[in-house]
């Protein structure tokens, strides 16, 4: 990171963590954590707190390189893994207290989610997240950026929305 800013400055240079939830699906496999947040939810949030923790020290590591970003990948917390109030339950609390650690840090905060995530955008305004990528329009993804813009358009920046089916 740091040789990268000394050879391109003018560069926008972003650094990653992986969401607490990220953490948690990764750690016990896709079906055994899906299957907790039902039947075990109590230890799902206790590991979604630990992992939590691991997540803010990765931020202060990234904190002494300034990095003009952090992405925060959340790659399973669309509607294509889980609902909008298991979105809000396990994911949001544990997300939106990375995004204001990166706030504190004195970076931008984005968040990348895969697929369908036009039924919690207002969920996520609600976090201290500054931008959202990737947005994936129909028939990946449930967003229409120019819906997207005019609800949440002062409130994040976007990146993203290419129709990779069609398009590619």
């Amino acid at each position: 990171l740091e040789a990268v800013q000394k050879r391109a400055p003018g560069v926008s240079v972003h650094v990653e963590a992986f969401s607490p939830f990220t953490h948690l699906m990764e750690l016990f496999g896709y079906e055994q954590a899906l299957l907790a947040l039902v039947d075990a939810p109590k230890l799902c949030h206790e590991a979604l707190a630990m992992f939590t923790k691991v997540v803010l020290a990765q931020v202060q590591v990234y904190r002494d390189r300034r990095p003009d970003a952090i992405l925060v990948s959340s790659a399973f917390a669309g509607a294509g893994f889980i609902s909008r109030p298991m979105y809000r339950e396990f994911v949001l609390p544990y997300e939106d207290e990375v995004f204001r650690a990166i706030r504190a840090a004195g970076c931008k905060s984005y968040v990348h989610t895969c697929g369908a995530i036009g039924d919690r955008l207002d969920l996520m305004a609600e976090t201290a997240v500054d931008g959202i990528d990737t947005l994936d329009p129909p028939p990946l993804g449930t967003v229409d950026l120019a819906q997207a813009k005019a609800d949440f358009g002062e409130r994040f920046f976007f990146k993203g929305n290419l129709d990779a089916v069609n398009e590619m």
